[in-house]
């Protein structure tokens, strides 16, 4: 029975597997044809309304009586802005050894930021640009009177060092001047972080009531179907962190339970800073004075040549509080911007909580710790695989005399299993009988049963805090090592095409290293249970979660793959060291196992 079990339970788990590989096939192309459908919508929406399917589409008020309205916002996804230049348009760029912030004078605001130290891609040398494909430039500003990035501003000369300023007016009401710093020092945000002051002046006789004024915050590209969850608009109210994924725009989601897909996320609340990030890069702004809610939408980037659907990136607003201003009044507003790679000790000295865009998860704390750790190893080392191998042996290695105590416990306790096994058929109807007399024999051979337990409980967020910190850690991108060269994605050798069920196949070597060598782990464990096909179950663990790792970034399985080796070193060494150890019975369970030797005895005679 116990093998009929095993059989029909492995079984079923092959089946389920290869359903999850094809359900999620399905779904990635389920969520291109929506993409696209959306896009398709969203195109056809603008052809109607606006003849170049560029100019804002005034919103529909729900509330006459409110003072004036707010800036017009596009209903659906937003388009991303042609690159060609406007007719006048000139761009002034200030920069330092880590970037090149490029202004236009076109609503005197950031057009792009050229990351100098940022490859764009794996087979390429040059930098990678950030808002290089946009929705609107950073920190444009737009009003009700009109939207800043339609109004050629003048350059103006800068009382400030390495800063630009810029002035225009809009709608003949508003003056508008913007100043720009950026900081020549290394350390910390400051190469990344430019700081902003907008003055606005009423230029009317009388009283000019603004309403709420928007501010972007600069839009993002994504780099891959893992976006779909690590790339999100996010913001802080102060006491609370609140995130919204590009799967949120998409939709999509499993049968049952489908979410329809969002034009675009719109809340008034407390906003301390607000994010939009991707896998590895972020651009995050603080308002000096909170600000009073947020505007959140998807981006349709242009079709790839190898791609059938449209990517789908993330930009955002964040919305001034509502403000009137008397006849010839100014009043300047602050902004702190960052632009730049998701790297932890640079954000978490912003010092507003932003570290917390990294979403590093509920074990954050330790995910720090372990980046940290990382960081250090690696200023030594030089090499991200090798500080990722350090890493593992300086965990395993703090964790070791805890583990060595559970695998000791685990050995004796695989010797009870016959005792065990005579107990219950000794005594198979009375659980109480079983109970107290398993207790005493645990007591008599002092055997503490969780104790085995305890190494697997503390893993369980260094686990987590790993899958969180490596898969986003800006530092890993393009690193490589040995034959992988990129140790924040899957290390795929080949891609074999046209395979039955699964389709054009990656070919990933290091998960296989790794339920190799956690099969061979698990199989040359000593086993405490006394269940047969329970043990048999454990055995195959590895083979259920190889499918759910396959697609893991390389770095995380490196890191499982030692730490299994290091595990096999650990029983060698238990096992080497030999045990004396000899079971202590209960008198009751020995005297029933005795006797039942001597009625074996007789029957054999």
């Amino acid at each position: 029975m116990d093998k009929k079990n095993t059989i029909i339970g492995i079984s079923l788990l092959i089946v389920g597997t290869i359903l999850m590989f094809k359900t999620s096939q399905q779904r990635q192309e389920q969520a291109l044809q929506e993409q696209a459908a959306q896009q398709a919508a969203a195109e056809e929406a603008a052809q109607t309304i606006a003849a170049d399917g560029t100019g804002p589409i005034p919103a529909t008020q729900s509330d006459s009586s409110a003072a004036p309205a707010a800036p017009a916002i596009v209903s659906g996804h937003a388009q991303v802005e042609t690159d060609g230049e406007k007719t006048g348009e000139t761009i002034v760029s200030l920069e330092n050894e880590y970037v090149e912030v490029r202004f236009t004078n076109f609503g005197g605001a950031i057009k792009e930021i050229v990351l100098k130290k940022d490859r764009k891609s794996l087979d390429s040398d040059e930098p990678y640009v950030m808002n290089h494909l946009r929705y609107s430039p950073a920190l444009n500003l737009s009003t009700y009177l009109g939207d800043a990035k339609d109004v050629a501003f003048k350059q103006v000369p800068s009382l400030l060092p390495d800063s630009v300023t810029f002035r225009g007016v809009i709608a003949d009401q508003l003056e508008v001047t913007r100043t720009y710093t950026i900081s020549q020092e290394a350390d910390g945000p400051a190469p990344f972080t430019i700081s902003h002051d907008l003055e606005i002046r009423n230029l009317t006789d009388g009283a000019l009531p603004l309403g709420e004024l928007l501010v972007n915050i600069g839009t993002v590209a994504p780099s891959g179907m893992q976006d779909r969850l690590l790339q999100t608009f996010g913001y802080s109210n102060g006491e609370d962190v609140e995130f919204t994924k590009q799967s949120d725009f998409m939709g999509g989601g499993i049968p049952g339970f489908k979410k329809a897909p969002k034009d675009m996320e719109q809340v008034s609340d407390t906003v301390v800073w607000a994010s939009v990030k991707n896998q590895f890069f972020i651009t995050l702004i603080t308002p000096e004075e909170p600000a009073a809610g947020y505007i959140a939408r998807p981006v349709d980037f242009p079709n790839e040549i190898d791609e059938d659907a449209p990517k789908t990136g993330l930009t955002g607003d964040i919305k001034l509080p509502a403000m009137t201003l008397a006849a010839g009044e100014s009043v300047t507003k602050h902004f702190d911007f960052y632009a730049g790679p998701k790297e932890h000790g640079r954000i978490s000295q912003l010092g507003e909580g932003q570290e917390q865009a990294m979403q590093f998860g509920f074990f954050g704390f330790i995910s720090k710790i372990l980046l940290m750790i990382m960081n250090a190893v690696h200023s030594v080392v030089g090499n991200w695989g090798v500080a990722i191998i350090l890493l593992t042996v300086i965990v395993r290695g703090t964790l070791l005399p805890i583990t060595l105590m559970s695998m000791k416990s685990m050995r004796k306790m695989s010797k009870l299993q016959e005792p065990m096994k005579a107990m219950k058929e000794k005594f198979p109807d009375d659980q109480q009988k079983q109970q107290m007399m398993m207790m005493e024999l645990y007591k008599l051979n002092k055997i503490n049963p969780v104790a085995g337990c305890l190494p697997m409980l503390l893993q369980i967020p260094i686990f987590f805090a790993l899958f969180y910190m490596l898969r986003s850690a800006a530092e890993l991108r393009f690193a490589d090592f040995l034959w992988i060269s990129d140790l924040s994605k899957p290390d795929t050798v080949a891609v074999i095409p046209n395979m039955p069920i699964l389709g054009d196949f990656a070919l990933n070597i290091l998960p296989f290293v790794w339920v190799a060598t956690l099969a061979y782990q698990m199989w040359t464990m000593p086993t405490p249970s006394v269940d047969n096909a329970q043990a048999k179950m454990m055995k195959f663990m590895p083979f259920i979660f190889f499918p759910f790792t396959y697609t893991f970034s390389s770095g995380l399985v490196l890191y499982w793959t030692v730490s299994n080796v290091f595990t096999i070193g650990q029983q060698w060494l238990v096992k080497r060291g030999g045990d004396d150890f000899e079971v202590q019975l209960p008198p009751a369970l020995k005297k029933a196992i005795e006797g039942g030797d001597q009625k074996k005895r007789r029957r054999k005679k």
